[in-house]
């Protein structure tokens, strides 16, 4: 009787480790294929990383670039003899009392001096009294923008009666 009750639980445990393995195998295999996919994602990840890695180096490489280009020009702008005081001598020859700056915010009142409209809902004008500079006492050169593209234009002006006169003579746009 000892060996059939020990031949039955043996039969039970085979069986009961069977069903384990049986019932574990599709388990792992799960967990396994989904560790699988876990670790695709992760070589993506890493790969988009250093994808992102690249550009943040190019554009940081052409962002210096663009500031060494940014004081070259500025460096020409600061020896760029503009709104030179010396301008008023002739102006004064022709009857005006006024300085620089007037003739400036002159100019900033006339925003339909400029040939171009704005788009995406920006207004054409000459928002940058920095950006304007009174070359002579007869020509200025200006910049106008709307927000979203801008460009230069030559002005011709002259004085009567303090009255200032604007002719535009020749602009471009560009960005």
């Amino acid at each position: 009787m000892a060996s059939i009750l020990g031949k039955r639980e043996r039969i039970i445990w085979v069986s009961l480790v069977s069903v384990i393995v049986i019932i574990s195998i599709p388990v792992i295999t799960k967990y396994q294929t989904t560790l699988n996919l876990f670790n695709q994602r992760v070589l993506e990840f890493e790969a988009e990383k250093t994808n992102w890695m690249q550009r943040e180096a190019n554009l940081t490489s052409q962002v210096a670039d663009l500031i060494t280009e940014s004081e070259k020009h500025s460096q020409l702008i600061s020896t760029f003899p503009a709104n030179n005081p010396d301008v008023i001598n002739g102006l004064k020859r022709q009857g005006f009392d006024g300085n620089v700056q007037d003739i400036i915010n002159d100019l900033i009142k006339h925003n339909e001096l400029i040939p171009y409209a704005g788009v995406l809902g920006g207004k054409m004008g000459f928002y940058n009294k920095e950006k304007v500079y009174v070359l002579s006492d007869k020509w200025v050169y200006a910049h106008f923008d709307d927000g979203h593209i801008n460009g230069y234009m030559l002005l011709s002006y002259s004085v009567n009666n303090e009255a200032i006169s604007w002719e535009v003579i020749d602009s471009y746009l560009f960005g």
